[in-house]
């Protein structure tokens, strides 16, 4: 066989799911049966049928990474045991001396590139956790955090890394900016880089953080601005990054916000880029979906027995009261608790918060002029001709997610209707122009030469000439739609579940379909409901609903186990040593 070589992946642009992804689907054209082919052409001495079933053993795994595992659970429905020592497969012990195409581990089988993401990630970690500096907290007779929140404080200044979850209005940005400020007085030059994994969320991280530092005090001079992942491990498009083991990140503590939607590929990159001695806090949701890409980091970090000591989870809300409204719709969405739901949409006092919608009950035209009514604010901002940073304010009061980009109520269709729409109130003509007034646009994909991030929203307005020019919130000028990359933007009315995480709005209308079961799921549901402050409109039928509620996702990965083997080997050293 020849030489199996790890490439580095682009992953700077959205690999959002289009539709429904099924493994009845034809599987020819895709990169896990080209790679199948390829490996099984390799044996001459293979019989066809052995052939055959390798081969199928090799799509399988690739359908586990399409589906966001990392690894392929085998079970009796497997091919025979014995394609299993076959010389494409290799265990753990010989994977570390010589790479293979695929690694088994107990009952999973790799991709090497997966798996060898896993194993260096917990290596990583466990580095991490070797270099202690701890830092005394001391808490005034008026505190105002909280007992869990104290917990927490403690636990960062203690440890070189620490995990602190939490659902929405828990108070991680409060804590946060404790931590900082008592880091900050132990060491007044201490150096802070500030991240997330998509440029929407990073932006709302610092907006939120300028306002928390100004009010407690703390010098921003060595605050970095938040940034993305990428973005600071300086991923350019061939996806190596600037930053690594031997070229570490220049910080002396590292926050990473909206933990959830990292995956395993930025995660190993991430922790093999950071300093001896550098201090790692993640905040994030576990509850919330999981990275698009495979792995489930957060969840993996927060499940591991051996960093029970290394984390805290935030419990009381201060945005969402536990007993009603969102905040209970919430609990029972997490509770998967199908009674409560319905009942929560029923009380007198969350009409004004929770409604629920049929949209089977409606005609199209019906359904989208309600769905529009939403927006009509923006639209009259847009009349009246409120400043740039005004028309995104308002704009952001509102939202609509869905499940899928295409079908009757997906991404595509929405966003037509609502540009429709716009169109008609302020030129009272539909017309079919790509740019119009108002019109808002979400990049796919980083652009480094632009400063733009996926994830970034814009709006389309034209200059004093009459040329279109789209504004972004971060930037100081607008940038010509001539100079955007028009196939990495997207009208942005309706965005997936997906897309609005790291986002908040006063406002949204959720929309499920029975159509998109097979990504209809508590966590999709959770993610959703959770983006609203004050008024949540859930567009589905009970169906389609209740399917959602049912549905727990389970992604299959090795992480767990790989974290928990090294830091037990570690313990047992540290106390080898002390003896």
């Amino acid at each position: 066989m020849g030489k199996f070589v790890d490439k580095p992946v682009d992953n700077l642009a959205d690999k959002s799911v289009d539709n429904i992804q099924t493994t009845d689907e034809p599987i020819e054209g895709t990169w896990y049966a080209a790679l199948a082919t390829q490996l099984t052409s390799l044996d001459a001495s293979l019989t066809d049928l052995k052939k055959d079933q390798l081969k199928q053993l090799i799509i399988s795994v690739g359908q586990a990474l399409e589906s966001g595992h990392t690894c392929l659970l085998l079970t009796t429905q497997n091919p025979l045991p014995e394609l299993l020592q076959h010389a494409l497969i290799v265990d753990e012990k010989q994977a570390t001396a010589q790479p293979a195409p695929l690694v088994r581990a107990e009952d999973y089988l790799y991709f090497y590139r997966q798996w060898q993401q896993e194993h260096r990630l917990a290596e990583q970690l466990t580095r991490i956790l070797a270099t202690v500096r701890p830092v005394n907290v001391q808490f005034e007779a008026n505190e105002t955090a909280n007992t869990r929140q104290q917990q927490a404080i403690t636990l960062a200044a203690k440890h070189s890394f620490s995990l602190i979850t939490g659902g929405p209005g828990t108070g991680k940005t409060y804590t946060l900016v404790r931590i900082v400020k008592a880091l900050q007085q132990a060491q007044p030059d201490l150096r802070i880089a500030l991240a997330a994994p998509t440029g929407k969320a990073a932006q709302r991280m610092q907006s939120v953080l300028d306002i928390a530092f100004a009010e407690s005090g703390i010098q921003s001079s060595q605050i970095q601005t938040a940034q993305t992942v990428h973005r600071l491990l300086g991923l350019g498009t061939t996806g190596k990054p600037r930053y690594h083991q031997r070229i570490p990140l220049p910080y002396d503590l590292i926050v990473l916000d909206e933990g959830s939607m990292l995956d395993l590929a930025l995660a190993s990159l991430l922790f093999d880029a950071i300093a001896p001695g550098t201090r790692l806090i993640i905040l994030g949701d576990a509850d919330q979906l999981a990275a698009v890409d495979a792995g489930a980091v957060l969840a993996d970090l927060q499940q591991t027995p051996a960093l029970q000591d290394h984390q805290i989870h935030l419990q009381e809300s201060k945005r969402f009261n536990a007993m009603q409204g969102i905040g209970q719709l919430a609990s029972a969405i997490l509770a998967q608790d199908v009674m409560t739901f319905w009942q929560t949409f029923h009380k007198p006092e969350n009409q004004s918060i929770l409604k629920h919608i049929n949209p089977q009950h409606l005609s199209d035209q019906q359904l989208f002029d309600q769905l529009w009514q939403g927006f009509l604010p923006f639209a009259r901002a847009l009349q009246d001709g409120q400043p740039v940073q005004q028309l995104f304010a308002v704009f952001d009061q509102y939202r609509i997610l869905t499940a899928m980009r295409s079908g009757r109520l997906g991404v595509k269709r929405i966003n037509q209707e609502m540009s429709r729409r716009l169109q008609l109130t302020l030129t009272q003509t539909a017309g079919f122009s790509d740019w119009f007034a108002g019109r808002p646009v979400m990049m796919s994909r980083n652009d480094y030469g632009l400063q733009l991030s996926n994830g970034d929203i814009g709006l389309c307005l034209p200059d004093h000439s009459g040329k279109w020019q789209v504004y972004f919130a971060h930037l100081s000028q607008p940038i010509a739609v001539t100079r955007l990359p028009l196939h990495d933007i997207s009208t942005a009315f309706a965005m997936t579940v997906h897309k609005s995480q790291g986002s908040e709005f006063n406002r949204v209308a959720v929309i499920l379909e029975s159509a998109a079961q097979n990504l209809l799921s508590r966590e999709l549901l959770y993610t959703a409901v959770t983006r609203a402050k004050q008024q949540v409109d859930l567009w589905s039928d009970t169906t389609a609903a209740e399917q959602a509620l049912h549905n727990k996702l389970v992604r299959h990965t090795g992480l767990q186990r790989q974290l928990q083997k090294h830091i037990i080997a570690l313990n047992c050293e540290q106390k080898q040593t002390a003896l």
